[in-house]
């Protein structure tokens, strides 16, 4: 199960609670959330937010990304920590829109969705990315920062990879975690097609369908990252291990404070 928060202002706002781990236990509904930016809260959402009693904010956006949206609306107290993971940061591809070179430089003949791609293998080949997953797991594995949320943009792919990488560490099945990773595809996509229709009746000379890999959620995307962890690491194991530098001990405490 997945339990999904309605926000007017993040509409990809889910409880990562209710899964089933491969030795039959639970992950604790309350403790983790995964959700698209928080910038435009309104105040019921931002009501709906205070009553999660949240820890932490973990906000993978860029310091582009926090500037052009504005930062996270949060409860009184709270402020995020701030982990910029600079390959899920659309907005390239989004400013493309006006331009017809970088149009078919980042987004013709197949290269949209060759890009969504390329960033999730980024994902796991970047060092400095690497670094900054492996920093949110670390910080999820302390009971102290619980309840938490974390999120980039939309909520799709640094959000959804970091929940991928952590629903499987707990033991979920891979079908689980893709079906996980393709919600988004009902909560974050419904906003992004309003945004195409917008585009395809703005009178410009631009086909608005270049830009559906980029809202939308496929499975290739996920599989892409999993096979470059495979092929980097020998395994995910060995990309938990070695690619992100987590030990047992951390391992063992992610379990202890997210799995009844």
């Amino acid at each position: 199960m997945a339990r999904h928060i309605p926000l007017e202002g993040s509409p990809n706002v889910r409880d990562l609670g209710g899964y089933a781990t491969a030795d039959g236990r639970t992950l604790v509904e309350g403790r983790l959330y995964r959700a698209g930016s928080l910038n435009a809260l309104t105040d019921d959402d931002l009501a709906a937010v205070t009553a999660l009693k949240l820890a932490t904010v973990v906000d993978f956006r860029t310091p582009g990304e926090i500037q052009g949206a504005g930062a996270d609306r949060l409860p009184d107290g709270l402020t995020a920590t701030l982990l910029p993971i600079g390959g899920g940061d659309l907005d390239q591809y989004y400013n493309a829109a006006f331009d017809p070179e970088e149009r078919a430089r980042l987004l013709e003949g197949g290269r949209n969705a060759e890009a969504l791609v390329g960033i999730n293998r980024g994902f796991v080949s970047s060092a400095t990315e690497r670094e900054q997953f492996a920093e949110a797991l670390r910080l999820i594995a302390d009971a102290e920062s619980l309840p938490m949320l974390f999120h980039c943009t939309a909520g799709k792919d640094r959000t959804g990879w970091l929940s991928a990488i952590l629903l499987t560490a707990l033991g979920v099945d891979r079908e689980t975690v893709t079906a996980d990773y393709m919600l988004s595809n009902e909560y974050f996509l419904p906003g992004g097609e309003e945004l195409l229709a917008k585009l395809a009746g703005s009178g410009l000379d631009i086909d608005a369908d270049l830009f559906r890999p980029l809202i939308e959620q496929r499975p290739a995307y996920l599989e892409a990252a999993f096979a470059e962890a495979d092929e980097r690491f020998g395994s995910f194991d060995g990309f938990l291990h070695k690619g992100l530098d987590l030990d047992d001990d951390t391992l063992d405490a992610l379990r202890a404070a997210l799995l009844d």
